[in-house]
């Protein structure tokens, strides 16, 4: 069981769950159903589960070095080689499954969404490039989803609003430990840019995004540009006047999940 448990921590079980149900629902929305639609899940949820499986082996040396006892490696004991082993599993799985179900131009989006995500885990998450892997793999979301249904590209607005949604989700993420890292003497993007400018750069990817959706959605209802300048303008004013980095953290994770939600509802 503590074997289990450990695995499931070092999935980072919370964001590959979200990941998963948003690319799910995504699919759905534009008219994946039966089999097909498991295919998809099955896809994305083995693809994420290596990413996280391959994020805590990678860091597993730097953990052990700096007495890290909450990761899975020391907390549950769980050897490195195992998690290598279950992210190439995991991985391999996901592949397979992304070509049967959207075909080779379509999976191979995915599996190149996933090689960025590889590509962020063990070369670029401590430089200044970490952002872009984000930008890359979750804009190729949208391609891996229309080609493998229909054989269409996606919608320009769609592969903006992923990606815009991939970088700011990276941003607001890192944003709480800026500090700790820095004094880690960790490097990458964010710790680069500083928690103001990095805070502004992430409100400034936002509301790009809002203003794409706002224009999208306004064919859907007239309500749903309405609903997302109001979260926006009471988002931004929140973590304005509180100024704490919890507080800008959970303002901007706000805005992103509304922008989820209106996407779901736009596609």
């Amino acid at each position: 069981m503590q074997t289990l448990v450990g695995f499931i921590k070092a999935s980072h079980a919370a964001p590959t769950a979200a990941v998963t149900i948003v690319f799910t629902l995504f699919a759905w929305n534009l008219g994946w159903r039966g089999e097909q639609l498991l295919g998809v899940f099955v896809a994305v949820i083995a693809g994420q589960l290596s990413v996280g499986w391959s994020n805590d082996a990678f860091d597993a040396p730097t953990d052990r070095e700096a007495n890290r006892t909450n990761k899975p490696t020391l907390a549950y004991g769980i050897r490195p080689r195992s998690l290598w082993i279950a992210a190439f599993s995991a991985l391999t799985l996901s592949c397979v499954m992304s070509w049967t179900v959207a075909g080779l131009i379509g999976g191979t989006f995915h599996v190149f969404a996933l090689t960025m995500a590889w590509l962020y885990n063990t070369v670029l998450s401590r430089t200044w490039w970490s952002w872009l892997p984000y930008a890359l793999a979750f804009g190729a979301v949208p391609a891996f989803l229309t080609f493998g249904f229909n054989g269409e590209p996606p919608q320009i607005w769609m592969v903006a609003i992923f990606a815009i949604i991939g970088v700011s989700a990276h941003i607001a993420n890192a944003l709480p430990d800026v500090e700790s890292d820095k004094a880690a003497g960790l490097q990458g993007f964010v710790i680069s840019l500083g928690s103001k400018k990095a805070t502004t750069l992430c409100w400034g990817l936002l509301i790009t995004g809002t203003l794409i959706l706002a224009i999208v959605s306004s064919e859907s209802s007239y309500w749903l540009p309405i609903i997302l300048g109001i979260t926006l303008a009471s988002a931004g004013t929140y973590s304005w006047k509180s100024k704490s980095r919890q507080a800008i953290f959970s303002s901007i994770l706000l805005v992103v999940i509304l922008e989820i939600i209106v996407l779901l509802i736009s596609s």
